[in-house]
């Protein structure tokens, strides 16, 4: 009996304690970014639409062409491979229409390891389109897959910019108009940006 009532205090008081960590998590949210513990983490709150898709066939790569045609002003996007002509077109496009562009891929991805050339060909196809077109090598592996749009929208997920993704399992999120998670997420791009080096076109 004795163990049971014990069981039951130390329960109650987790529920307090917890409900006490609750409200001061609240407090500190308050609709924007909340630093975690030593930088580790970062939360955000929201209300409105996230949609998702997976791959193959279930609708991921439509996703990711569905948000790089909703941008009005601005594109960013990190990436490890970049050689999807569909994803490369989409790009053009939002460019053609006065999008300001500017992506960062990994650079043993899409230059040193680049046998077949079709990356080299695709970031050649972006920068002359008007984009701007850098790769970093800071990192073992670049292995972001983002895009922000309109500094409101971020879109994440495992699903690559190549043709291979679309047959691979696969999965794209995204969260649309939360301003302050794209920005959480603009500082990261721009921390990799700013490390990488300008692409030169090939052709």
């Amino acid at each position: 009996m004795l163990i049971k009532q014990s069981a039951k205090a130390a329960a109650f008081l987790l529920l307090i304690i917890s409900g006490m960590a609750g409200a001061i998590d609240r407090e500190q949210v308050d609709g924007k970014v909340a630093q975690g513990i030593d930088g580790r983490s970062a939360t955000v709150q929201h209300n409105g639409t996230i949609e998702y898709a997976f791959s193959p066939d279930k609708g991921a790569e439509k996703l990711v062409l569905k948000v790089i045609d909703s941008a009005q002003s601005e594109i960013r996007m990190m990436a490890y491979s970049m050689t999807s002509a569909s994803v490369v077109g989409a790009l053009i496009a939002a460019r053609h229409r006065g999008v300001d562009v500017a992506l960062v891929f990994d650079h043993k991805s899409n230059l040193v390891n680049d046998t077949s050339g079709k990356a080299q060909a695709a970031l050649s196809a972006l920068v002359n389109a008007g984009c701007r077109v850098r790769t970093v090598s800071a990192y073992p592996i670049h292995h972001d897959k983002v895009i922000i749009t309109d500094r409101e929208t971020v879109k994440t997920g495992s699903f690559n910019y190549s043709k291979a993704a679309t047959r691979n399992s696969e999965n794209v999120l995204v969260v649309w108009k939360n301003p302050e998670l794209a920005r959480g997420y603009l500082e990261h791009w721009h921390s990799r940006f700013s490390r990488g080096k300008d692409f030169r076109t090939r052709y």
